[in-house]
């Protein structure tokens, strides 16, 4: 039977090149998909990773869907930090949602309709 056992010290290669083992392994299996499904893989990179940044419009599409992503990452890290109770990624997507449209709605322009 196998026993796990824990390191005294952690390997200092490992710690840097397990990210990028991680991203190559992620990038072999998005090919085997893409092929999988008789798609060009690399018309399908092309789209995923180069498009985003081809005009200013992708640019700001690129920044309009990464912003709340970030700021839930950092509401996540700071709970997670603090070792408090939170209500999760999509749980602060919600309500952040919510309180928004509504602090919009209570603003100046949907008043004076």
């Amino acid at each position: 039977m196998f026993r796990l056992q824990a390191r005294a010290e952690p390997s200092r290669t490992m710690r840097y090149l397990s990210p990028l083992i991680a991203v190559a392994l992620t990038l072999v299996g998005g090919l085997i998909i893409f092929y999988a499904l008789g798609k060009d893989p690399l018309v399908g990179f092309k789209v995923f990773f180069l498009n985003p940044f081809k005009d200013t419009y992708s640019i700001s599409e690129l920044f309009l869907k990464a912003t709340p992503l970030a700021l839930i990452a950092i509401g996540l890290a700071v709970g997670f930090r603090a070792n408090v109770w939170n209500i999760g990624a999509e749980g602060q997507f919600i309500v952040g949602a919510i309180f928004g449209g509504a602090w919009r709605c209570t603003s100046r322009a949907c008043r004076r309709r």
